[in-house]
């Protein structure tokens, strides 16, 4: 049985696609672009430049930190669930990888924050430095977490 190719899904693929669909300046109902982008779920209808925008952003940087294998997006809104995942290994069935080494970042309008799964544990904890899940509010600061771990 021939084993279906999901590079499609891979930071650099869907940072190309996001890059087209911004200099287009289009904006798109995301059942008709879901796949396109690797959005697995969503609450509003379209899927705007500000999305892409964001998704740009967050892939640019996990690329730069080696995160390069499988992203995927859940665009939120304000009090739902959300989130961009992007993971250092490529999926083998279209699904996230078992890979004790991702990023997240928040994918909604009224906050931002990143985490870390390092050695397959979601990092920043409560438990861990008295730091909060949600204490990484920039790049900088995610950078800086990140070399904090090597």
């Amino acid at each position: 049985m021939e084993q279906k190719n999901y590079k499609h899904h891979n930071a650099e693929a869907v940072l190309a696609e996001v890059e087209k669909a911004i200099e287009d300046g289009w904006s798109m109902p995301i059942r008709q672009c879901y796949d396109r982008f690797s959005i697995f779920d969503w609450w509003p209808e379209r899927l705007t430049i500000a999305h892409l925008k964001q998704m740009r952003t967050f892939l640019k940087e996990a690329i730069k930190l080696g995160y390069t294998g499988y992203v995927c997006f859940k665009v939120g809104a304000s009090g739902c669930a959300n989130g961009m995942w992007a993971h250092k290994m490529e999926s083998t069935n279209g699904y996230s990888p078992d890979d004790p080494e991702a990023l997240y970042r928040s994918f909604t309008p009224d906050y931002t924050y990143y985490g870390v799964c390092h050695n397959d544990k979601w990092l920043p904890a409560q438990e861990i430095d008295g730091k909060s899940y949600d204490s990484l509010k920039t790049i900088k600061q995610l950078e800086t977490y990140i070399a904090s771990l090597k």
